[in-house]
């Protein structure tokens, strides 16, 4: 049975998704586009649009991207790529460069030459 990723998603999720899809909306209105020319030219269906411009999570994450590049916003999405954007990972992945440093500092005290 097929799940319903609306379910699945926190309101939150589904304000920001909301959000996202407008702004595809806003962009596609800026550039005089029709529905069917921009999905057209994002290689999406008109419908896939529309649920796109409602910020349905079902959607296709490649069919979300298409849009975003053809909306001329997939370069906001560039700061994601960066881990040091991720500050609770970034928190760990210095805690644990800091515990392999000691260790390997403990191996050195060992060595004879």
């Amino acid at each position: 049975m097929k799940r319903n990723n609306v379910d699945l998603a926190s309101p939150d999720l589904l304000r920001r998704s909301a959000a996202l899809g407008h702004a595809v909306a806003q962009a596609r209105i800026a550039r005089n586009m029709t529905r069917q020319d921009f999905s057209e030219r994002a290689n999406i269906s008109p419908s896939t649009l529309v649920r796109i411009e409602k910020g349905d999570v079902s959607v296709s994450f490649l069919s979300w991207l298409q849009a975003f590049e053809r909306a001329g916003l997939i370069a906001l999405l560039q700061p994601l790529a960066d881990p040091q954007n991720d500050l609770v990972g970034e928190v760990q992945r210095q805690d644990k460069a800091r515990r392999r440093a000691r260790r390997s500092d403990a191996d050195t005290d060992d060595l004879d030459f």
